[in-house]
C-alpha cells in the first residue's frame, strides 16, 4: 500500500493522503453507477466480445495451461506452492524462519496501529500476539501434516481475529488480513497457536494462519492427494454459488466463489430415475477435527461448469462481467474480493494458477514491455498490440483486465476502491469500491495523474506463439 505526505492538518491527512485503489479510506464521494465515458453497453461483456475478430479461439489449450503451471510454480519468486509435494518432516529452525518472516513483515514497529475499536495495539497486545505463536511447543523435527478446508475461511497473517488498521477509523483496510480460502483447497500444517483456535498452514498461493474449526485433518496424505487429483471435477463458473446438504436445497452448508472445483459424483440428466442435481465430494470436519467425506448438491441450473472453461476471450470476458459492481473487500474482508483476487478468480476457471498479489500476478504470462519510463505514445502503441481481455495491466498497488479500444480510448475492467482528485483543501478520495468498467483516462485530474500514467507493466496470459503473432 502506498501512503503519501501531505502538509496539510492531521485531521485531513487521515481522511485524504490515499493513492488509487489500496490504501484508502472511506471519502467524502462515491462514484456514480457508471464512470465518466462509460455507456450502459461497454458494461455488458457481449459489447467487448463483439469487438473482437474470433472470440472463441483457444489462447492456450489445457495442455498448455498444465505446461505453464508446471513452469510457474517452480519458481520461487511468485511464492505458489504444490502443497501435496511439500516434503514431509520440517525443523523448528525451518518453521521458526517462517515465523519470523511474518512477524518482521507485519510484527510491532514504530508505526502506530489500532485494533477494533480504535484503541491502539499495544505491549500487551503485542506479547500476547507472539505468546499465542506457540514457538516453545515446535520440535526439533515437526510433521508436516495435510488437510482441506472444509468452508470459506479468512486466512490471516497471525493467530488473531484483532484488527491492524492504520487509524482509529480506518476498519477497511486490515493489515493482518491476508486473504480467504475456498472450500475444498489443500493445505499444509506446519504448526498450531497455544490457544489450539488456529492453524498455521501453506496453501496454493499463501502462508499463514486459519481457524481449526474450518479445517478438517486428514489420517494420512493420500487420503488428500486423491481427492485433489480425480479428474472429473465440477468447476464454480459463477459470483457465488450455494452447495446444499439435501437434495431438496433447503439446507445451505457451503459457499463456494468462482474458480473453485469439487470431484463430480453425478451429472444431471444421466439417470431420468437419478437425483437431478450436480453431486460433488466434499470435506467435513468431524467433532474431533478428522476430514470425512460428504456429499454435496447444486441446483441443475447453478452456474458450474464440468471441467475448466476453455481458455478464449469470450470466455474472459464472460467471466469478468460475472462480478461487476460486486463490492471490495481488502484480502477478502466482508466476503468480497479486492483488485488481484477479482484476477484471480477469472483465472482460476480456466485452470490457471495465479499469485495472490498485484505485483506477482504482473510476473505471471509474457511482458508486453516495461512501461514505467515510456511516453504516453510509446504506452498506447502497446496496447494497441495488447490482447483484450488475455492482458493484464499494473501499476503499484493495483491491477486490471485489459478490455480493449474504443473512440480513441483504452478500457479496463477491475475491482478498486477509489481514485483520487484534488479537493479545496487537497487530495480528497473518490470512493467506488466495486468491480467497474472505467477508461485509463481515470484519475487524470488527480495529483498521482492518469492510470494511464501511472501503468508499469502490460502482462499477456498466454503463448509465445500469440506475442510472435502481435508483434510481426
Amino acid at each position: 500500500m502506498i501512503r503519501q505526505k501531505s502538509s496539510i492538518p492531521i485531521f485531513l491527512i487521515i481522511i485524504f493522503t490515499i493513492t488509487i485503489t489500496l490504501s484508502c479510506t472511506s471519502g467524502f464521494l462515491t462514484a456514480s453507477n457508471l464512470l465518466p465515458n462509460v455507456s450502459p453497453n461497454m458494461e455488458e461483456a457481449s459489447f467487448w466480445i463483439n469487438k473482437i475478430r474470433d472470440p472463441g479461439r483457444l489462447l492456450l489449450t489445457p495442455e498448455g495451461i498444465q505446461k505453464m503451471n508446471e513452469e510457474n510454480l517452480k519458481r520461487q519468486d511468485l511464492l505458489l506452492c504444490s502443497v501435496k509435494d511439500l516434503k514431509e518432516e520440517w525443523t523448528r529452525e525451518e518453521i521458526l524462519n517462517l515465523l519470523n518472516e511474518d512477524w518482521k513483515g507485519f510484527g510491532r514497529t514504530g508505526e502506530a496501529r489500532y485494533g477494533r475499536y480504535g484503541y491502539p495495539l499495544e505491549d500487551a497486545f503485542w506479547n500476547g500476539l507472539k505468546k499465542n505463536l506457540n514457538t516453545e511447543a515446535l520440535k526439533e523435527r515437526n510433521q508436516l501434516l495435510l488437510g482441506l478446508i472444509g468452508k470459506r475461511t479468512d486466512i490471516r497473517v497471525f493467530p488473531t481475529e484483532e484488527l491492524s488498521i492504520g487509524t482509529p477509523v480506518n476498519y477497511e483496510f486490515d493489515r493482518f488480513q491476508h486473504s480467504s480460502v475456498s472450500p475444498g483447497s489443500l493445505v499444509g500444517i506446519y504448526h498450531f497457536s497455544q490457544d489450539k483456535l488456529w492453524a498455521y498452514v501453506q496453501t496454493s498461493f499463501i502462508r499463514g494462519w486459519v481457524r481449526t474449526v474450518d479445517l478438517a485433518m486428514a489420517k494420512d496424505r493420500r487420503e488428500v492427494s486423491e481427492y485433489g487429483e480425480i479428474k472429473e471435477r465440477l468447476v464454480i463458473t459463477g459470483n457465488f454459488v450455494t452447495v446444499f446438504g439435501d437434495p431438496l436445497f433447503q439446507k445451505p452448508i457451503l459457499l463456494t466463489q468462482m474458480g473453485s472445483s469439487f470431484p463430480m459424483l453425478h451429472i444431471p440428466g444421466q439417470n431420468k430415475m437419478a437425483n437431478q442435481s450436480y453431486l460433488i465430494k466434499i470435506p467435513f470436519r468431524e467433532s474431533d477435527g478428522r476430514l470425512t467425506f460428504r456429499i454435496g448438491y447444486i441446483p441443475p441450473d447453478e452456474d458450474v461448469h464440468l471441467d475448466f472453461l476453455p481458455y478464449t476471450q469470450g470466455n474472459l470476458a464472460r467471466q469478468a462481467f460475472k462480478m461487476l459492481h460486486q463490492p471490495y473487500g481488502w484480502g477478502e474482508m466482508f466476503g468480497a474480493r479486492d483488485c488481484s483476487r477479482f484476477i484471480m478468480d477469472i483465472f482460476n476457471t480456466f485452470g490457471i494458477l495465479m499469485p495472490r498479489n498485484s505485483k506477482l500476478q504482473a510476473m505471471v504470462g509474457i511482458s508486453l514491455g516495461l512501461l514505467e519510463e515510456k511516453s504516453i505514445k510509446e504506452r498506447k502503441k502497446v496496447l494497441d498490440r495488447a490482447i483484450p481481455l488475455a492482458t493484464l495491466l499494473r501499476l503499484p498497488g493495483h491491477i486490471m483486465l485489459y478490455l480493449g479500444k474504443h473512440n480513441g480510448k483504452y478500457y479496463v475492467i477491475h475491482n478498486i476502491w477509489g481514485i483520487q482528485k484534488w479537493g479545496w483543501f487537497g487530495p480528497k478520495t473518490e470512493k467506488i469500491g466495486k468491480v467497474v468498467v472505467s477508461d485509463l483516462t481515470l484519475g487524470k485530474t488527480g495529483p498521482h495523474g492518469s492510470l494511464l500514467h501511472r501503468i508499469t507493466e502490460a502482462q499477456f496470459i498466454g503463448c509465445d506463439a500469440e506475442v510472435r503473432n502481435i508483434f510481426h
